[in-house]
This record gives structure tokens, sequence and C-alpha cells, in this order.
């Protein structure tokens, strides 16, 4: 076995789309079982503001909240294109800040990502690299793939494995990814760090709703990719000096009574515009006074729960740019002009919502075993794991959990 450079390798798997609400299902489950027994666990992890999947992932990824980040939603504003023809936040020199990829590579150890958002074109820092990277209509999956990922690897994982993808449906990209993650887990220098971003719970509650015979589904399966990754870890024989980290991102509610299409109502008044978030929205506007009283004197027509001014945001931490912003009623989501929006299950709320909270193990190595540990930051992912793997990550608004490790930290 190649001597490895730090003590531990790291997986670091994100469960896209479920929370504190799931813990009971979730902890049921034989993979999560195992983990919760072999490490510590806790349901009371603060995601962050949006409670949206790009800006969520990159908190974790960077330790930094959006406020000193650069990706404030899953795609840049791009308020009169359609839905279906927006670009996305797809390469990593979008975050604009140092990740741990960046401090792995640093310390010149070896990094994969797996479909982890905003992680695209990082040629010199992900030595394998299989993006989250969505072809747009026209464009061929594989050419656009070539463009931000590992190319000579992507190259040699389509000709040899392809054969076992059964499609480009999430489901199918989830069972894909945990194959590659296996092959990697098999390679004599096997990767020191992997991330992996499993999300078909979050496209099937979007489809079918929470709580669903599909969601429930969707959550074995969940359970069997990851109990994929424990069984290779043993096979390979390297159980012992191989840390899980275990995370998810939001929740998600069902949305019973409909979108709205608060954009096009502020185009209408001539008051500004609306960038949805789901359940919520930022708002964009050159008079926001006037803007903001449009939005309370009409709160019950649009189905406002509350709105977010400038100082509410600050507190949160909330990106920079976004200095007002609104929060849906539950059972409603807002829809931009110009698209649609049928999903049965949505995100994008609060941070006082239950989907707020979320979940996190940490397995392995120098953490405690068997504990429920009282809460964390999304923020602390990346220096808990900087901590494991002797990483610097010094600059990050979150800390390495302390209670999570057996011996005291220094």
């Amino acid at each position: 076995m190649a001597k490895k450079k730090c003590p531990y390798n790291v997986i670091l798997i994100s469960v896209d789309a479920v929370a504190s609400p799931d813990a009971e299902s979730f902890l049921a489950l034989p993979a999560f079982k195992y983990f919760t027994e072999r490490g510590c666990f806790t349901d009371n992890v603060n995601t962050i503001y949006p409670t949206i999947t790009y800006p969520i992932h990159t908190s974790a990824i960077t330790g930094k909240y959006p406020e000193r980040h650069s990706i404030a939603h899953n795609e840049p504003w791009q308020p009169d294109v359609n839905d279906k023809m927006r670009k996305w936040y797809w390469a990593v020199k979008d975050i604009g800040t140092r990740t741990l990829w960046h401090a792995a590579r640093e310390k010149k150890l070896s990094v994969a990502s797996l479909l982890w958002p905003v992680s695209g074109k990082a040629t010199g820092v992900i030595k394998w690299d299989f993006p989250e990277v969505l072809p747009l209509p026209g464009e061929v999956p594989v050419i656009k793939m070539m463009q931000y990922a590992s190319k000579l690897w992507l190259a040699v994982t389509e000709l040899r494995y392809s054969k076992f993808r059964q499609g480009l449906g999430r489901c199918s990209m989830d069972d894909y990814m945990a194959l590659l993650c296996e092959k990697l887990i098999e390679k004599k220098n096997y990767p020191d760090l992997i991330t992996v971003h499993f999300a078909d719970t979050d496209d099937t509650r979007h489809n079918k709703g929470v709580g669903t015979e599909e969601d429930k589904a969707a959550i074995l399966r969940m359970d069997r990719r990851v109990q994929r990754l424990i069984d290779a870890v043993k096979k390979r024989g390297i159980e012992d000096r191989t840390v899980f980290a275990v995370m998810s991102d939001h929740g998600q509610q069902n949305i019973e009574k409909g979108y709205i299409p608060l954009d096009a109502k502020l185009c209408d008044a001539k008051l500004g515009r609306a960038q949805s978030l789901g359940m919520g929205a930022y708002i964009y506007a050159d008079d926001l006074e006037k803007t903001r009283t449009f939005l309370e004197e009409n709160s019950s027509e649009l189905h406002i729960k509350y709105i977010l001014k400038n100082e509410e945001l600050r507190k949160i931490r909330a990106p920079r740019e976004v200095v007002l912003a609104v929060q849906a009623e539950d059972g409603y989501g807002y829809v931009d002009r110009n698209c649609e929006c049928d999903h049965l299950g949505d995100h994008g709320f609060g941070l006082e919502a239950p989907g707020a909270k979320t979940l996190l193990w940490l397995v392995g190595g120098p953490f405690k075993k068997g504990v429920k540990i009282g809460g964390a930051d999304i923020v602390d992912i990346a220096p808990t794991i900087a901590e494991v793997m002797g990483l610097a990550m010094d600059d990050c608004d979150g800390k390495a959990i302390s209670e999570a490790f057996e011996k005291p930290l220094d």
C-alpha cells in the first residue's frame, strides 16, 4: 500500500435535501446506523442563508458564510433568461476564495470530487474531477462535461464504466458516482480527499413531494449508495485510516398552495425585480423603500411571511449584494418572470424553519464513537476536516468542532 502524506484520508459525503425532520428515518438505515455507532452525530447543524444547494455547499467547502464567498445563488442573476437556459455557477473560480480542495493541494495531497457543486475547471487543484454541470438545451452532455472535468480521467471512465450508467437522470448519476467512488478507493494511490454529492433525494422531493412513497424509496437508495462506499473502504483494507464526514445541506417542504409570480408583479408595478430562491426571493430595486412599502402593503396577496431588510440580512451573514429579501408563507413559493415551476417540494425557506437544521456524522480516526454532539454550523465542516488532515484553514468563519474529537484540540 502506498505511504500517505497525512494520517487520515477523508471521504466527505453530501446527502442533499434532508434535514433534522429526517433524522429518525436516517438513523434507522443500515449505513447511517453504522456511522452513528462508530462515530459522532448531530441533527442540529445550522445551515446558511440562503437555504439552497450551491451557496450551502460552498460554505461547507470554504468554511465561510456567503458574505465572504461569491456564491449567492445556484446561478448568477439572469432576470430575462428562461430558467431552462440559465447558466449556473459551475467553475471553482466562481467561488473567489480558498477551499478545502486548495488546502489539500497546497500540502501536495490528492483530491477527487464527484458532482460537488461549483467544482468545475479545477485543473491543478482536483486531480479526479467530475463536477456537477448541467447541459443546457442543445448542448451535448459529454462535450459540456469535458469542458469542466478532468479530461483524461473522464475519457477513461467513460470508456470503462459508462455502460453501467443507466441514464443521465439524478438517480442514475448518483448510482454512477457511487461506482466511480468505489473505483477511486480501489486505486493503489487512492485519493487523500474525496468529496461526493448525492442529490437523488433533492430531485425526488422536488418532483414528487416530501413524505411520498417515491421519497421513501429515494432515501433507501441513498443508504445503499453510502453502504457501497463503506464496503469499498473495508475491502480496500483502509477502514482504520479512513474518516467519513457525512453532511446534509437543507430539508424540503411541500408546496401545497402554489407559486406566486412575485417577479412579474414587481415588473408590472415598475418597482424592481425578484430572484426566486424557491420559498423565498431576493429583491432588487432602485428605490428600496418604495419597493419595501409595496411588499408590506401587498403582503397578503403575495403571501409574504416576512421581509428581510439590510440590517437583518447582515446579521445572518447573507451575500453582501443582497439588501432586501422576502420569505413566503408556508405552502407557497415564488417563481421568476418568464419561468414556470411545478415543484411539489422546495426549499429556500428561512433559518427558523425545521429544514434549516441539518445532519452531520463524523466517523473514524480522531472522532468520538457512539456519541451525539450538541450541534455545529455548516461553516465548521471545512475547518474540522482540515484539523483531521493537518491542513491550514485559518481564515474560516467556522471552527473545528472540538466536541467531536476524542482528545482536546490545541
